[in-house]
């Protein structure tokens, strides 16, 4: 048994817990706010489990001119922050060629693979019946140019041997006859399911972890460091000794790392939801718009649209114009959709290629890595949790994890 810490209480971080303390290890969670209500929190409740396709796309070439313009497309870009980030852009653009697309894609299918049989094992310990929905997610394209556009990366999907059908406008009023008929066709996920609530989904699984003996301390871990052969934990003057330390706390790990000089070009996106009152019966399963790139779906307190990208790192405020284009559309799907009850911005942790680090730190032995899942933290926040507990107990994994080296920049 190892006394392990886990800094971190988001769906990862979580997940990780508890993984590590099912394997009968003492696992102490760290976080400055409450499990599950930072970027976690605010997600559109979709496990993709089978998905494999995000930011990076050759089309971001054709794009670029327009995004750098225009600020109701799928991508917002703040001038000045790419400026001062220009190094960061560069290695995403350069993620952006076919062959490295086709790699990344490939990539991430194989990991999402094993996504769902990991949240199988946890849902066998807890309850989630009444928050999680087992169906079919749509993805509607408004126009042909809209559709055409998206074949690329639904070519990729069927490379990847992830389960879809296209839809034409019929069957789509057929099964969500509440959608306005503002498409021109879609196309459904299949083997997918929903959240009704993120935060309960990490709250419930957080709630087992405590139940069981595991330890959580809302406080923020200022520096990881060796003293004596030994590894530590600062926060307030004070110091913890652990035999491994995991950082899970997303956008935020970089300042950790850095304390033991590693150092990973990571990066924000900027994400928005805003929740609807009113009838939840509206729609029975998440429904994408692939002009801007969210989602709408149902959940325990309203109906939620979440999504698009906006790359302006972590200090400039909310884009109050960002919410208004994310509010139009939405209406624009959902004409009945009631009042505007609340609004929220998180920082989806992002690096230039779109996947994940995870793995052991080579300037600190013992430290592992398990930040920079983007868009899928809920999706793959469980596998992860899986991995992390193989490194940790130096076990084989059948699950390649090389595509998520920290050091392959």
């Amino acid at each position: 048994m190892k006394k392990i810490a886990v800094i971190g209480a988001g769906i990862v971080g979580v997940c990780i817990s508890h993984f590590l303390q099912k394997n009968n290890h003492q696992v102490y969670l760290y976080d400055q706010h409450e499990p599950g209500t930072q970027t976690s929190y605010g997600n559109a409740g979709i496990f993709a489990n089978h998905d494999c396709v995000f930011a990076n796309s050759p089309n971001i070439w054709r794009d670029l001119p327009s995004l750098l313009i225009k600020k109701d497309g799928y991508v917002s870009l703040d001038w000045m922050y790419i400026i001062k980030n220009f190094p960061w852009m560069l290695k995403f653009l350069k993620n952006c060629s076919y062959s490295n697309v086709d790699y990344i894609a490939k990539s991430l299918s194989n990991f999402s693979y094993h996504a769902e049989s990991a949240y199988n094992e946890i849902f066998s310990d807890i309850n989630v019946d009444e928050i999680v929905v087992r169906k079919d997610s749509l993805y509607l394209y408004e126009t042909i140019n809209d559709y055409k556009n998206g074949q690329y990366m639904n070519g990729l999907r069927k490379k990847n041997n992830i389960p879809f059908s296209y839809i034409n406008k019929k069957e789509i009023k057929k099964l969500e006859p509440s959608i306005a008929p503002v498409y021109y066709n879609g196309v459904l996920f299949k083997e997918e399911s929903f959240t009704k609530s993120s935060l309960k989904i990490t709250q419930k699984i957080f709630e087992n972890f405590i139940n069981n003996g595991g330890n959580f301390s809302k406080l923020k871990i200022k520096s990881i460091y060796k003293k004596n052969g030994k590894l530590f934990l600062y926060y307030d003057n004070n110091e913890l000794n652990f035999d491994k330390i995991i950082v899970a706390c997303g956008v935020w790990s970089n300042d950790l790392a850095k304390t033991i000089k590693d150092s990973f070009p990571l990066d924000t996106e900027r994400g928005y939801h805003i929740l609807f009152e009113g009838r939840k019966d509206l729609i029975s399963r998440p429904v994408g718009w692939a002009k801007l790139g969210f989602y709408i779906t149902p959940m325990d307190d309203g109906i939620r649209a979440a999504g698009t990208v906006e790359i302006a790192g972590l200090k400039k405020p909310i884009n109050k114009k960002r919410l208004e284009l994310l509010e139009k559309s939405a209406r624009n799907i959902l004409p009945q959709l009631g009042k505007v009850k609340s609004h929220w911005m998180g920082f989806r942790p992002t690096l230039p290629d779109s996947l994940p680090v995870i793995g052991e730190s080579k300037m600190c032995n013992n430290v592992y890595y398990a930040f920079g899942h983007q868009h899928l933290g809920l999706s793959l926040g469980a596998i992860t949790g899986k991995v992390i507990q193989s490194l940790v107990e130096n076990k084989r994994s059948n699950i390649n994890i090389d595509p998520f080296n920290p050091y392959r920049f």
